[in-house]
């Protein structure tokens, strides 16, 4: 381990660890001799202690050096020494460097945020409307039916799935009635909404709808209303155009 070596220390009976050296350095700065690793060696220093290192030897002068003019530089003219080999710390601490990689680059910007918060939003709907359901389950609902016959209402828009973990779908319950079968009109409503994301359409069946005096389209559906939410899904087209 480094540590550092009063140049006097011989000479006294009780050196302490930090002591000034007989020299011609100014009776403010403290002279130690270097011991094992110069970086550490300026680590152990105190805080606030002008201090000057004398490398024992060529090799720990060259580390000295490598430290960088940050944080240690060569005492010139006739503080120096005969030798010039004094050192003089410039401060404590570690040297910032400037970081190889700009991290403001991986930030998302406003757009990736609003993305980001939008799906975050649709996952609370989720939620609130109840979760959903896997396919082995949604399987159960429907009779049994097959994965091919799962997928296919999924993709003909009777049938709604959202991402789910691990990238399988999930099937939100907030569709199906209470005898299982799916709310009637699903199919009309996707097909008259200006978007195909899932968790757009989610959105949509789940929260009160003002063109629909606050009434939320999948409590419509389930009581029948087809025709009032299949308009108002139209008129979302309309106001966003």
């Amino acid at each position: 381990m480094a540590r550092i070596k009063d140049s006097q220390a011989k000479k006294r009976s009780s050196a302490r660890r930090y002591s000034r050296a007989k020299s011609s350095v100014p009776p403010s700065v403290h002279s130690y001799k270097v011991v094992g690793d110069p970086a550490q060696v300026l680590r152990e220093i105190p805080d606030g202690v002008l201090v000057a290192l004398v490398p024992p030897d060529a090799t720990t002068e060259k580390k000295l050096l490598r430290i960088g003019s940050g944080r240690i530089q060569r005492f010139r003219g006739h503080l120096a020494g005969p030798q010039g080999r004094l050192f003089a710390r410039v401060r404590s601490g570690a040297i910032k460097k400037k970081p190889v990689v700009d991290a403001s680059a991986f930030e998302p910007n406003a757009r990736a945020k609003a993305l980001l918060r939008g799906v975050q939003i649709a996952q609370s709907d989720l939620k609130e409307s109840g979760g959903a359901y896997d396919l082995d389950q949604v399987r159960v609902l429907m009779n049994g039916i097959s994965r091919q016959m799962v997928d296919r209402k999924v993709r003909e828009g009777s049938l709604l799935a959202v991402p789910g973990p691990s990238n399988r779908r999930a099937y939100p319950t907030v569709q199906f009635n209470r005898d299982g079968t799916v709310v009637p009109g699903l199919k009309a409503v996707q097909e008259a909404l200006p978007t195909e994301n899932p968790w757009a359409v989610l959105n949509f069946l789940v929260r009160p709808d003002p063109r629909l005096d606050g009434r939320t389209p999948i409590d419509l559906l389930k009581a029948g209303e087809i025709d009032l939410v299949v308009d108002a899904a139209r008129r979302m087209d309309q106001q966003g155009s």
